[in-house]
């Protein structure tokens, strides 16, 4: 199998490490070893795999790495015509790797990749745009904001992630809201929430958010799963609205935390989950994708919709 590689060496397993993988898959792959860069360095090089005919891409890093990678192969490859994807998680975030990851790093991983005939499975990832903007669309498989946003941007604080667990993101970004609801000084700004109208093909919503997520993934770390299809018929990328002052917030949060949507959450009207292939946010919050943020436009609109589907290897 010809295929290549996207390194990041700056993550942290990559850098816990050394440098003897890169050398080695550098000698094993040449032109084909290709560094973690911005989108725009990576989709020139990502490019150049696309005019070489290479149909299988191996991402070694985190959820950013996987984000940049994929957008940077939107961007080069024809949409029917995207590589297959294995990756091999190396980040300090790897929630894209617990749904969708190859099961092996390091050089037994290019071996596998080597001998071809694997499983795979099907995702559709997030595209992020910004209307009425020069921003260039990104795409992604986690993210949200309003409440989310702000979590991550503690949990992305040298004083949390220079202790939390590398698998832990997730729970750690959750832990921190809940943290921040225990202090009299915070709990009612982050309970009041932040502006949040929501338009699908067939809703509109329009109101103050407590925390908003977004996903193409089918499951998530720990056994956390916050989605359910209200709709069964309804396909897409899953959501959950949380409203402002949330009633209930700790039953809920239990509940989500092990995967489980009773049928008096379901019918709370203070939780929103369901399906949909494109949606228009518009929110003063940031917005999280894949652990980057993004700080909203001028007009604080943000259009999220299916991204074209990629087929994700397992050894």
């Amino acid at each position: 199998m010809r295929f290549a590689l996207i390194h990041n060496a700056r993550s942290r397993k990559n850098l816990r490490s050394g440098s003897r993988f890169a050398q080695a898959a550098q000698r094993m792959l040449g032109e084909n070893f290709i560094p973690s860069d911005s989108r725009t360095e990576t989709t020139s090089h990502v490019r150049q795999l696309y005019e070489r005919g290479i149909t299988t891409i191996a991402i070694d890093g985190g959820d950013g790495t996987v984000s940049t990678a994929l957008t940077a192969i939107a961007r080069a490859y024809p949409a029917d015509k995207l590589p297959d994807i294995a990756v091999l998680p190396s980040g300090n975030s790897n929630l894209i790797a617990g749904d969708v990851g190859f099961g092996l790093r390091g050089i037994e991983a290019l071996d596998r990749l080597n001998k071809g005939a694997m499983r795979s499975s099907m995702r559709t990832p997030i595209r992020l745009s910004w209307p009425d903007t020069d921003r260039e669309s990104v795409l992604g498989l986690f993210g949200g904001c309003t409440g989310f946003a702000r979590a991550v941007r503690i949990a992305h604080s040298p004083n949390v992630i220079r202790f939390a667990p590398h698998d832990l993101a997730l729970a750690t970004t959750l832990i921190s809201t809940c943290a921040k609801l225990l202090f009299r000084s915070s709990r009612a700004s982050w309970l009041d929430g932040d502006r949040l109208r929501i338009e699908t093909k067939d809703h509109v919503y329009d109101g103050q958010s407590f925390m908003f997520l977004l996903t193409g993934l089918d499951c998530l770390s720990n056994g956390i799963w916050p989605f359910w299809d209200a709709e069964p018929n309804i396909v897409g990328l899953r959501y959950l609205d949380v409203s402002a002052n949330p009633g209930n917030l700790t039953r809920a949060t239990m509940a989500l935390l092990r995967g489980r949507a009773p049928r008096w959450l379901r019918r709370h009207p203070d939780y929103l989950s369901g399906r949909t292939g494109d949606m228009t946010l518009e929110t003063q919050s940031d917005f999280v994708l894949d652990g980057e943020v993004f700080e909203p436009s001028a007009s604080g609109r943000i259009h999220v919709q299916q991204a074209h589907a990629f087929r994700f290897l397992h050894a």
